[in-house]
């Protein structure tokens, strides 16, 4: 096992080739986390910097190179290049490399669709005193800068971001909302939302702090929930044309109420919206679904571009499933008003799209506690047709696998939806943190790990992977993107996340972006540390 991980590591060829023929890895820790909360917060931003294993040290002594820039498979997918680099490794701060050791984890990834070449990517790399940091491109990924550029709002608490992603407008806009605490508020947490045209500046970075303000604080996206004050968690956000034919576009973002979760009932699902205003001014708080306690319910958006209409998606465990997992129904909701109603059919809290087993919020590869849910949904540019990721126990093998499915939305009389058939994403493997993305000529982009067993010296392997389908989903062609040893092992807590609770990949024309947590001792850096890696591929 030594030297064939060794062997990934150092080859470009093994890295994106070599399969591990470990059995059948066991998903660790079945059931501890039933006591605790499946609340995401607080956020695991442990630095788990360690000095190099020997599964990690090449010839010369020094960590193993990783690959920045491969062709993968050439022959057999529709993507003939992809680019990946660790943004701390291609940094205009040489030594950054050497010097940082922030957790990295849970990235989120935004992309200027008037600039591509502009790129923003976030993580838990750093906390406010006054400026809390973001990752930032201007040649299209190739090189980054720790911009120490997004600012604490007025009247919030220090310590934070915990939770946060950013999406961009038009006209060079980018939003971004954060989970964190009031200075009235300081033991819960709540949700607020900047945009910036310049995230190198912290100063053009802007909250909506409405005069006269005696709170003088930054208004809470969630202001119109007042009940779910101090309750809040792990925000989404996305950015949409606004829908009828209107001119503009409205930032939503959804997060979980848990004011009403009391371990039987789970929280209720939120979306809040923002109508053709910047800095964000949050007129809007509807509740979209329900969840019943027992996994977090991995709250997401996805949006249609075409029409402006908005999809709401999370997860309800509804019961046991076999071999002590947990039975999902995977639920669905959509406004086409630009979030004033939610509705699908005749269910004003949504419609189920799925239903399978899952151990969730067990610790994924023995260290991160799936506490973000194992779904996600896009739309088709081009279309209008809704895909749906989600995790898939199989009963005989019990892994863990990821299946979609298309949903064809109708919009007259009342919105609706028929349900495609169900295709296996994975194989048999043991996968999770799944992200999906389409592109305008209809390939199907979807993100996710595989946990792939132990190295010689006891630490998770973890590989990232991208699979494309350019038949609807029916198959896929996967591809390694890269093979890491976990910075750190099982330390016994049911809430440790080494990874985070999602990562995200957006599609912009015809090109996938990405943004996933990886080991950066895979790039060459001296120590054992995550970083967010970048990853582009065009169709």
């Amino acid at each position: 096992m030594n030297t064939l991980l060794r062997s990934c590591l150092l080859s470009s060829a093994a890295l994106f080739a070599t399969l591990f023929t470990l059995g059948n890895p066991l998903q660790a820790n079945a059931g501890a986390s039933e006591a605790q909360s499946v609340r995401s917060a607080p956020p695991d931003t442990t630095s788990y910097t360690r000095t190099l294993s020997q599964d990690e040290i090449g010839p010369s002594g020094k960590s193993a190179k990783g690959i920045t820039t491969q062709s993968i498979s050439p022959k057999t997918s529709r993507a003939p290049n992809i680019f990946i680099v660790d943004t701390v490794v291609n940094n205009t701060d040489p030594n950054l490399k050497n010097t940082d050791t922030h957790n990295d984890g849970e990235t989120s990834i935004a992309i200027n669709p008037s600039n591509t070449d502009e790129i923003v990517i976030s993580a838990f790399s750093g906390s406010w005193g006054q400026n809390a940091p973001i990752f930032h491109s201007l040649d299209g990924g190739q090189t980054w800068t720790k911009e120490f550029s997004v600012p604490r709002p007025p009247g919030w608490e220090t310590g934070c971001p915990c939770d946060w992603n950013f999406d961009y407008g038009r006209r060079d806009r980018l939003s971004g909302t954060i989970l964190a605490s009031t200075t009235d508020r300081p033991n819960g947490e709540d949700v607020v939302t900047g945009t910036t045209r310049n995230p190198a500046n912290p100063n053009s970075f802007k909250y909506f702090d409405p005069p006269p303000n005696p709170s003088f604080r930054a208004q809470e996206t969630n202001v119109n929930n007042p009940t779910s004050f101090g309750a809040a968690d792990q925000p989404w956000i996305l950015v949409n044309k606004a829908p009828g034919g209107q001119t503009g576009e409205n930032v939503y973002v959804a997060y979980d109420d848990f004011a009403n979760s009391d371990g039987v009932d789970g929280p209720d699902m939120q979306v809040a919206v923002s109508h053709k205003q910047y800095p964000p001014k949050f007129v809007i708080d509807e509740q979209v679904g329900n969840s019943l306690g027992g996994v977090n319910p991995g709250l997401r958006l996805a949006k249609d571009p075409r029409s402006g209409a908005m999809y709401s998606l999370w997860q309800r465990n509804i019961g046991p499933g076999q071999g002590n997992s947990k039975n999902i129904n995977y639920m669905l909701n959509v406004s086409t008003d630009g979030g004033q109603s939610w509705r699908l059919g005749k269910n004003r809290l949504g419609v189920r799209i799925a239903n399978a087993d899952s151990t969730q919020p067990d610790k994924f590869g023995t260290v991160n506690a799936l506490l973000g849910g194992v779904d996600h949904a896009a739309v088709d540019p081009a279309n209008g047709t809704l895909y749906y990721v989600f995790g898939d126990r199989d009963p005989a093998t019990g892994n863990d696998r990821l299946a979609i499915r298309s949903s064809v939305p109708i919009w007259a009389p009342i919105a609706d939806i028929v349900r495609g058939t169900k295709h296996f994403v994975t194989g048999q493997v043991e996968a999770a943190i799944p992200q999906v993305a389409v592109t305008k000529d209809h390939t199907i982009g979807v993100f996710y790990y595989t946990f792939d067993g132990f190295s010689g010296t006891n630490f998770p392997i973890f590989t990232a992977h991208l699979a494309l389908s350019s038949n609807g989903g029916n198959s896929f062609q996967h591809h390694a993107l890269l093979t890491f040893l976990s910075p750190a092992k099982d330390n016994g807590d049911p809430r440790q996340r080494v990874l985070g609770d999602y990562m995200q990949m957006k599609a912009v024309g015809n090109c996938f972006y990405g943004a996933f947590t990886g080991n950066g001792a895979a790039f060459g850096r001296p120590i054992s540390n995550n970083d967010p890696i970048f990853f582009k591929t065009c169709t």
